[in-house]
């Protein structure tokens, strides 16, 4: 087995592409790893851990745990208790809604048009051509509470909107699979507008 260091998302991808590389995820990036993934974490790093995977951590590393599947040794460890309700999904992720409309985030490609190719320009108000309330995934428009968050759900985005949506217009799922989500059936005025990763208008 040979020991490959990745510092970008693709690096780690194509590393894992290869039953002979066991990657070493370094630098200061951000790294998704799906399935049964087996991750040993050192210095400062941070762990997020779904479904079945097991982590082994060094003294100082977090590890947040998410669903009762996870097996972690070392570090210190986190048990996630996901939001139960939408107030508690705007809190975990500071949403602060005004006057009925949350602002949430898509990440989008040079085009301002979403991985499945939605579109998103700035001032539009884009609308789902389908709607339903009970599947947490398709039939609606989905959005984040940060662009970080929504960059996960597009790796490669160029760009971040923002999107006021109604507040009652979202639909949340809890337990969900994907807890770092809402969808709902449009935006509304006065519409999409850039911003930064950090959610800064552009």
């Amino acid at each position: 087995m040979k020991n490959v260091k990745c510092s970008t998302q693709m690096e780690l991808d194509t590393a894992l592409k290869n039953p002979e590389v066991w990657p070493e995820l370094v630098g200061r990036g951000y790294f998704e790893v799906s399935g049964s993934a087996q991750v040993t974490a050192y210095d400062s790093a941070q762990v997020t851990a779904y479904d079945s995977a097991q982590v082994t951590a060094s003294k100082y590393v977090a590890i947040t745990k998410i669903g009762g599947k996870v097996k972690a040794t070392g570090g210190v460890q986190i048990d996630y208790q996901s939001p139960q309700s939408l107030a508690e999904w705007f809190e975990e992720y500071a949403v602060a809604p005004a006057d009925g409309i949350a602002i949430l985030y898509k990440a989008v490609g040079s085009d301002f048009k979403s991985e499945s190719g939605g579109d998103y320009t700035p001032g539009t108000t884009p609308k789902s051509d389908a709607w339903n309330t009970t599947k947490e995934c398709g039939q609606g428009l989905h959005f984040c509470g940060t662009p970080h968050h929504a960059l996960g759900f597009y790796l490669g985005a160029k760009r971040f909107v923002a999107c006021p949506v109604a507040v009652d217009s979202i639909a949340f799922t809890a337990n969900g699979d994907y807890p770092t989500k809402v969808k709902a059936p449009c935006v509304v005025a006065p519409g999409c507008y850039e911003v930064d990763i950090n959610g800064k208008k552009l």
